[in-house]
């Protein structure tokens, strides 16, 4: 009796974009599920079927895997933040909708752990498009403040710095504290907003 070999599987022939957009998504899950230093370009190879030298024609090295991965994840932290400040400006979007949208990039969207491996790998400059926003933020709600409400940029730069350390932490070992202490899932995002209603002035109509 003759014993077949197996066929290896046929690669897949993708376009260089349909490569790059699927190598991100792929290096993005190993982030979320095993940290940064489970970013390879063999594992990301590995998971779609592609040849190393494939990766490294599209990236160059996984230093640049790497880069291009905190470059999209910035773009689209920068995007929800500013979605978040455009509803809560035009008064579409309660205090509690904009505690959500920035949690909820900090968790789902991966920003937390993005955040974390930035700092710690010392590429800090790759935020400079958050802080971008995060400045205009500010500035606009200074410029259309009622000239009566006291130390705005004070009171908005504290709510600002309490909604993003808050969504961080939360996205990092918020589910370790909340089962230490025996609070639900969303307790972290409702202290935030109601601590947050104290410091943001309202929008102007």
């Amino acid at each position: 009796m003759s014993i077949q070999k197996e066929t290896p599987p046929r690669r897949v022939r993708r376009t260089p974009g349909e490569a790059r957009t699927l190598a991100l998504a792929s290096a993005r899950r190993l982030l979320l599920k095993s940290g940064p230093d489970a970013i390879t370009l063999q594992a990301v190879a590995a998971d779609l079927g592609m040849s190393h030298t494939n990766l490294l024609h599209h990236f160059g090295s996984a230093g640049g895997l790497h880069s291009s991965l905190m470059r999209e994840m910035v773009r689209e932290l920068t995007d929800a933040i500013e979605s978040a400040v455009t509803r809560f400006r035009s008064g579409e979007g309660s205090v509690r909708d904009f505690v959500d949208i920035v949690f909820d990039a900090f968790d789902a969207g991966g920003a937390g752990q993005l955040a974390a491996w930035i700092m710690l790998s010392g590429e800090a400059e790759h935020l400079a498009p958050v802080q971008e926003v995060v400045r205009k933020y500010i500035d606009n709600i200074e410029e259309t403040a009622d000239s009566a409400q006291n130390h705005v940029r004070d009171r908005v730069t504290t709510a600002t710095l309490l909604v993003t350390i808050a969504a961080f932490g939360d996205a990092l070992i918020g589910d370790h504290l909340r089962t230490m202490v025996g609070r639900e899932r969303t307790a972290v995002r409702a202290i935030t907003a109601a601590m947050l209603s104290t410091y943001v002035p309202p929008p102007q109509r």
